[in-house]
């Protein structure tokens, strides 16, 4: 009796000790979750590629800690200008490259698109910011 009280005893410490360390923090998560489209992430210049990526960067922004979370939103927030416009103006991004498609755009979609990508590109600050949060809270090297 004795013997199975002490085995019962030492189940219930270790699962409560497991229980209270078991779960990684719901940011890390999200990180190694959306890791490879983190690190794939213009690798092809795809309305697919920026989809996922997108898509990304709203589920690590909903988990982010305060001291990251305005730069991955505005990450999100230009992404989702990017694909805006891409799908206003009907072209997808793999097709940028083709002059004869990009011709056919009016000055006012282009000056759209323009605007997206400039904004976009405009975020090397907050790309930054979160490799180098991920990193310290998390551990996680981003490419």
């Amino acid at each position: 009796m004795k013997k199975t009280a002490t085995v019962l005893v030492t189940a219930l410490v270790a699962g409560s000790v497991l229980a209270g360390c078991g779960g990684d923090d719901p940011y890390c998560v999200a990180v190694k979750e959306n890791k490879a489209a983190l690190d794939t992430f213009g690798q092809k210049r795809t309305n697919a590629g920026f989809a996922k990526y997108a898509d990304a960067l709203r589920a690590i922004t909903t988990t982010a800690p305060d001291s990251s979370k305005d730069d991955w939103a505005k990450l999100g927030a230009v992404t989702d200008r990017v694909l805006k416009a891409q799908k206003k103006t009907d072209i997808a991004l793999q097709d940028m490259d083709d002059p004869a498609k990009v011709a056919k755009l009016d000055s006012g979609d282009l000056t759209s698109l323009n605007n997206a990508y400039s904004a976009f590109n405009g975020t090397t600050k907050q790309r930054e910011a979160v490799v180098k949060d991920v990193k310290d809270v998390c551990g996680i090297t981003l490419k």
